[in-house]
């Protein structure tokens, strides 16, 4: 299993310097998140971004996955308004579109809650339908869709591994696979055993974080009460060799690299201890 971590944490550096002190921590791979200072819609040339991939490159990195800026701003794939889905599966694509020039193999999509006076079936058809959309658009390049399962702060549709299967059996494409996240589990209490085992092979990625089983706080992976020694145990058992990648929280954005280097020292000691 290779360790990863995710731009995000890294918001107040340009990604170039990011990459720079990831590399310098010890990761062997990168999720591109796409919000702004880093790689959002439109952003980067064509050029800036064929600079980027190499330079990951020549610090021994490789990219991961691509993130796309998420949570009601500026994407909602489940939205009832027509404009607002539109406009979402094509920031979609623009993300899908610099993730393969960067030459990430997955694109992250993240489900989120149905509005006030929406009711959750309708949000549901409205994700199926946008995730279908999605799926048809990869056909065309050499890339997957990593579903991510998350807790219900964050969604009413997909807060478990059982949820995400559901959505991939409706979906019913090649392309798309699960993506699970630790601090999430800790969240909705499911099964470490039951959120790798279910999704099987369509397991695409781990995210890594902490919490206190209460509240979603991102922190670092041994901070918390979630059982990582379990997580490695199960992992290995269904020979995941896939990557573990780190998502931090806002409050080490002010100072990422005490806590990168925290988090890629505690799992790599995970993993050996395993």
């Amino acid at each position: 299993m290779k360790l990863g971590i995710a731009s995000g944490v890294y918001l107040n550096y340009p990604l170039e310097l990011a990459v720079e002190h990831i590399a310098r921590a010890g990761y062997d791979t990168l999720d591109i998140w796409s919000g702004r200072p880093h790689v959002y819609r439109r952003d980067y040339e064509l050029s800036e971004l064929s600079d980027l991939r190499q330079k990951i490159a020549d610090h021994g990195m490789f990219i991961s996955s691509f993130l796309p800026a998420f949570h009601r701003y500026p994407y909602t794939l489940s939205s009832p308004s027509d404009t607002v889905r539109t406009d979402s599966i094509q920031y979609m694509r623009e993300c899908m579109e610099n993730a393969v020039l960067l030459g990430a193999p997955i694109l992250l999509i993240v489900p989120e809650r149905s509005l006030q006076g929406q009711n959750v079936e309708d949000a549901w058809d409205r994700l199926i339908d946008s995730i279908t959309q999605i799926c048809a658009y990869a056909e065309q390049h050499e890339i997957m869709l990593g579903l991510e399962v998350v807790n219900h702060y964050v969604s009413d549709m997909v807060t478990t591994s059982a949820d995400a299967m559901k959505v991939l059996v409706e979906v019913n494409h090649k392309k798309l696979g699960v993506v699970i996240d630790t601090g999430h589990m800790n969240l909705s209490s499911e099964s470490t055993r039951e959120a790798i085992r279910l999704p099987g092979e369509k397991l695409l990625q781990v995210h890594v974080n902490d919490n206190d089983g209460v509240h979603q706080q991102n922190l670092i992976p041994g901070d918390g009460s979630f059982d990582f020694d379990e997580l490695i145990h199960e992992l290995r058992s269904v020979a995941y060799k896939g990557v573990l990648t780190a998502e931090l929280g806002y409050h080490y954005t002010f100072d990422p690299v005490p806590a990168s280097v925290s988090t890629v020292e505690r799992m790599r000691t995970y993993l050996e201890r395993a």
